[in-house]
């Protein structure tokens, strides 16, 4: 039986609770069976793969079980991933540490100037990085460049999905209990939807350049 109406609108917003909620858990659980280190990257990527096939629309398939498959075919290589976002944070604290212990040379602005512009391209490596893999069919250190420079051309939907992300954090350290059930997958639902945008301006403006490039060649 299908609900019209007003308690059709109660029912479709229950399901999508239920969604996000049962979505969440997954992450939490599988984070968790790969013991956080291991487990976070693959159960991150598994995530976006769900919420990339909301945000194009497509609801009717197994929650669960494409979780699982996304989590399984990708564990290595998402780690691999990992792997990479840990040793540039790492690199980052140690340049900020050596850059702190220089404030008082002639090269203190300089170096806090290239730690900053370094900072903001590993937000956005970590902010792009799990949406291109999951859209997007490249080699792996294409992942990384592509992830980098996606999200500083579209930096305006950076900024964005950044502003959106931070009141959802907020709002998860005033109401704790959030965090269980939808903190996760709605972020990353959230992130996905406003980064869908810039990839359909990024797809659009590579038609236009073709169609010049067919124009000026005919």
């Amino acid at each position: 039986m299908e609900f019209t109406g007003i308690w059709g609108g109660f029912y479709r917003i229950s399901v999508w609770i239920t969604r996000f909620a049962w979505l969440n858990l997954l992450w939490i659980i599988f984070t968790l069976i790969g013991f956080i280190l291991f487990g976070i990257m693959p159960a991150t990527v598994a995530m976006f793969a769900v919420v990339r096939k909301w945000v194009l629309k497509e609801v009717d398939f197994p929650v669960h079980k494409t979780f699982f498959q996304e989590y399984k075919r990708n564990f290595f290589r998402s780690n691999l991933f990992g792997i990479v976002l840990y040793v540039i944070g790492y690199v980052l604290s140690v340049f900020l540490k050596y850059t702190g212990m220089m404030s008082e040379s002639d090269l203190y602005p300089i170096l806090f100037g290239i730690f900053i512009l370094s900072s903001v391209f590993y937000v956005l490596l970590i902010l792009y990085i799990a949406p291109v893999f999951v859209h997007y069919e490249l080699g792996f250190w294409q992942y990384i460049r592509y992830a980098v420079s996606i999200g500083a051309v579209n930096l305006h939907y950076s900024i964005c999905a950044l502003t959106v992300l931070a009141g959802i954090y907020y709002t998860s350290l005033k109401i704790p209990g959030i965090t269980l059930f939808f903190s996760f997958s709605v972020s990353a639902y959230v992130s996905m939807f406003i980064i869908n945008i810039g990839f359909n301006q990024l797809l659009k403006k590579q038609q236009e350049q073709i169609e010049e490039t067919t124009i000026l060649t005919s």
